[in-house]
Order: C-alpha cells, then sequence, then structure tokens
C-alpha cells in the first residue's frame, strides 16, 4: 500500500482487463431504438381493397432525422365521380410515454389521436373513447402488419360497446410503387 492506495501488478492489471472484457462480451446488443419500429410503413404506396379496388395512395416518409414519420393518404375517386378525401398523420414515438403516437387529420374535419406500439411484429394503436356528435361512444384501433411479400395490411376497427365487438371501418393493402 502506497498513500493509502493499492497498487496493482502488472499481472493483476492484466487479469481486471480481461475480466472487464469478458463481461462486456457478455452484455447482449442492445435493441434496435423504437422510434425505427414503424420503418417497414415508409414507402410510396398502391392502396387496394381486400378485393382488389383502387382504395387510394399513400407516401409515408421519414421525417425529423427518422424520427417520425409522415403520412400523405390521398382516396381514390369515389364511384359517384366524387374525388376521394386526403389526410396526412404524423406518427413518432414519445420515449417519456414508452409509446408510438398517431395525430390524424382528414379532409373531411376526422381528427384521430391513437397511441400504442408493436404488438406480435404488427404496430396497433388506439384512441381512447371519444363521444361522436350524435351522442354514440367510439374506441378507434388501427393495426398495420407487414407482410413477407414486402405489402403492409392496414386494418381499422370500431368498438360501439366498450368492445365487445369490433368492425372494420377500413382494411387496405399496401403495395409499394415501381
Amino acid at each position: 500500500i502506497l498513500s493509502g492506495r493499492m497498487k496493482l501488478q502488472p499481472r493483476a492489471a492484466f487479469a481486471a482487463l480481461i475480466f472487464a472484457v469478458g463481461l462486456a462480451a457478455q452484455t447482449p446488443p442492445a435493441p434496435p431504438p423504437a422510434n425505427h419500429d414503424f420503418d417497414f410503413w415508409i414507402g410510396d404506396w398502391n392502396v387496394t381493397t381486400p378485393d382488389g379496388k383502387p382504395a387510394g395512395t399513400n407516401r409515408i416518409e421519414a421525417v425529423a432525422g427518422g424520427r417520425g414519420l409522415l403520412e400523405n393518404w390521398i382516396g381514390a375517386a369515389q364511384p359517384n365521380g366524387q374525388p376521394g378525401g386526403s389526410g396526412k398523420s404524423l406518427n413518432a414515438f414519445n420515449a417519456a410515454k414508452k409509446q408510438w403516437q398517431q395525430f390524424w387529420i382528414g379532409s373531411g374535419g376526422e381528427v384521430l389521436e391513437l397511441a400504442g406500439g408493436l404488438v406480435d411484429g404488427r404496430m396497433e394503436l388506439a384512441s381512447a373513447e371519444r363521444t361522436l356528435r350524435d351522442g354514440r361512444k367510439v374506441v378507434n384501433r388501427i393495426s398495420w402488419t407487414p407482410n413477407t411479400d414486402g405489402s403492409v395490411r392496414q386494418l381499422w376497427e370500431q368498438t360501439f360497446d366498450g368492445g365487445k365487438t369490433w368492425t372494420t371501418a377500413f382494411d387496405g393493402r399496401y403495395v409499394k410503387k415501381n
């Protein structure tokens, strides 16, 4: 002991270094940042209904240095010749709340606020219960599932009875444009 401190011998110092390196090697790699969980949705997409009819187009782009996604939806023309609706959403992982959040605004004035995260490989976001103009209470749940062929299924469901039953509001298949 010198001046109240321990002096490590060269062999002991080397052993301590090897031990520390061994511990570091056993530490599993950090998981990818959660703010990239939704990157599978990035791209320019043609969207169809389950029966193959055009539903619209959607361009999803990374924003804010890859920390968020901006959705740019343009709905297909309606059978009566009226133009389809349009809308945008901003999506981001909120690290403080440990969840993904989406804020959607549609050309018809619809606003949705959703939150959630990855569930079994699909992104699943849901709204809080809210009251519609007609007095009914609704919860919206939207999931995006990446498929092995590179397409993505978006399923939007709603419940008006507190989650006992769910109805499909939209079911779309996203296929990347060439």
